[in-house]
């Protein structure tokens, strides 16, 4: 069924600016135009314009990542997600315009070569094809000033194990599920929710949990009367 502007807006919940900018990237079709002035569009339209959402939202991805993904030509937006796991090197590109090669970066971060190439030994700097970006070296300024407040690297060694192992897993499970249910959508956006949504979520509400639960502690009548000084007489 074709739809006419205003319902495709509602379907989408997408203003019709948004929907207009996404034709002229070439994100979206030109619509039909059977008559002047007359403007439709196809039903497929509300789930692409989901999906542009989608990858914005959860892979902060560009206009220009986008486009490139959606015209590939085994490209099929009926299996965009399933497409997502085979093109995630390059959703996972330098978002950057700016590249720096390992000299540039090293120059620009105020650190030397051989701290560049401990953090990527390490596992807590990754080189994502054609050199670094700004990301990398806001990572580096990071790193830096963790180092600074915990010399023996005991979070970022916790990161590094722990994410490495959450990776491992969500691999695992991803092989498997695409083996034995090939071609379900829901199957793999339920991946990349857990992945980009979940994951996340878990892992911050966590930390609120354990600030929560430490304040308790240090709180409790008994904690309280162990911190109040004896009197010495």
């Amino acid at each position: 069924m074709a739809l006419k502007m205003n319902q495709l807006v509602k379907l989408s919940d997408t203003p019709k600016s948004t929907i207009l900018y996404y034709i002229k990237e070439g994100l979206l079709p030109e619509p039909q135009k059977p008559k002047p002035n007359v403007h439709l569009y196809d039903e497929s339209f509300v789930e692409r314009i989901r999906f542009i959402k989608y990858l914005q939202k959860n892979f902060n991805a560009s206009i220009d990542q986008i486009r490139t993904l959606m015209q590939r030509k085994d490209f099929d937006i009926s299996k965009g997600y399933e497409t997502l796991l085979e093109t995630l090197d390059l959703l996972m590109a330098p978002p950057s315009p700016k590249r720096y090669d390992k000299t540039e970066l090293c120059e620009a971060a105020g650190i030397e070569c051989e701290d560049l190439e401990r953090y990527i030994d390490m596992g807590v700097l990754f080189d994502r094809g054609g050199g670094f970006s700004d990301t990398e070296l806001e990572i580096l300024r990071i790193l830096r000033e963790l180092e600074r407040a915990d010399p023996d690297g005991k979070l970022i060694q916790t990161y590094r194990e722990h994410a490495r192992a959450v990776a491992e897993a969500e691999v695992d499970l991803a092989r498997r599920l695409t083996r034995e249910r090939p071609g379900d959508e829901e199957t793999v956006k339920a991946l990349f929710d857990a992945t980009l949504i979940l994951k996340p979520y878990l892992f911050n509400m966590q930390l609120f949990e354990q600030y929560r639960e430490r304040m308790r502690e240090e709180n409790s009548p008994s904690t309280l009367v162990e911190k109040t000084p004896k009197d010495p007489r």
